[in-house]
């Protein structure tokens, strides 16, 4: 942290406006990324949230009730929403589309827990999570029916799910699992703990061990899991690009409000660019090489487009959020 705050501090003091405004990045240094003084590219082009709106190219639905809102994503013709109003996360999962009520499908669900399989037609949770044993609970998306539950042993997390499996990651035992909720069968990928996967992009990165004790990130192919495609004890996955060209990496022990760096690297780990902020908040990408940085200035925040020679401002200006 202390590296790179005297990084921003330098950068800040010396560079000139020409790279704040999105000119290339330059591996040896991070482009430094104030919103305020980035242009106005086009708006995201995916289904995002916008406050409590989603916005969808010309579609918006406003998502009422509750304190926070996250957007899982997208099921037919609807958008998969979950509102929470309780501080430990819980609340409700809902169905909403453009001029129709929302539909509740799930309630007292931990919704920032909650995956929508990548093809829209499941909802899947770790619930009960203790350090002994998780149960992991498979939802129709549609009407919230419930498909499939099994209880694995160890701490779980689902890293994605989508074709009829869901991918764990697991902590004592340390292990990723692949389970097909349709047939109930598992299959052990790596005797290792996953901490994020992409069944889209063939990806899967993994700890060697507790990054707090030494350990580091090791990125695999799902379909291949044993091999090695780039090993870091720095750095760990935010985000995998879709056909799994890039991914952007954050320091390996960043916590607290978000990194104030992100990396966009090749698939095989080659830095391709290194962006620098007061903080970031969600990192994904909007396509195979645009990545998408909720970036926060000193006063001002934004969604901020970036690939590896330009980044532009991907939304209106808002205040930086208070916590």
């Amino acid at each position: 942290m202390k590296k790179t705050m005297s990084v921003l501090v330098a950068l800040a003091a010396g560079l000139t406006g020409v790279l704040a405004l999105g000119a290339p990045a330059q591996a040896a240094e991070p482009v430094v990324l104030r919103p305020a003084d980035l242009p106005r590219g086009a708006d995201v082009r995916v289904p995002h949230l916008e406050g409590r709106t989603v916005v969808d190219g010309d579609r918006r639905v406003r998502v009422r009730g509750g304190d926070r809102v996250v957007l899982l994503g997208r099921s037919g013709d609807a958008y998969v929403v979950g509102v929470s109003g309780d501080d430990d996360g819980r609340g409700s999962i809902r169905l909403v589309r453009p001029g129709a009520a929302a539909r509740v499908v799930l309630r007292g669900v931990p919704v920032f827990e909650t995956v929508l399989s990548g093809d829209g037609q499941h909802l899947v949770r770790a619930s009960a999570s203790t350090a002994r044993r998780t149960r992991v609970m498979v939802n129709r998306a549609s009407d919230g029916a419930l498909v499939r539950q099994r209880t694995f042993p160890g701490s779980a997390k689902v890293l994605d799910a989508g074709g009829g499996r869901v991918v764990l990651g697991s902590w004592g035992p340390d292990r990723t699992l692949s389970w097909s909720f349709a047939t109930d069968t598992t299959t052990t990928l790596v005797r290792r703990a996953g901490y994020a996967a992409s069944i889209e992009a063939d990806r899967l990165a993994t700890y060697s061990r507790d990054p707090y004790d030494g350990g580091c990130s090791v990125v695999r192919r799902l379909a291949a899991p044993r091999g090695t495609l780039w090993r870091s004890c720095d750095e760990r996955v935010a985000a995998f690009a879709p056909g799994a060209t890039r991914l952007a990496t954050i320091g390996i022990l960043s916590d607290g409000l978000g990194p104030t760096e992100v990396r966009l690297r090749k698939a095989g780990g080659r830095l391709v660019a290194r962006y620098a902020a007061r903080w970031f908040g969600s990192i994904s990408f909007e396509s195979e090489r645009a990545l998408l940085l909720d970036t926060n200035g000193t006063r001002k925040a934004a969604t901020v487009r970036c690939t590896a020679t330009r980044c532009v401002r991907a939304s209106a200006l808002r205040p930086v959020p208070t916590y």
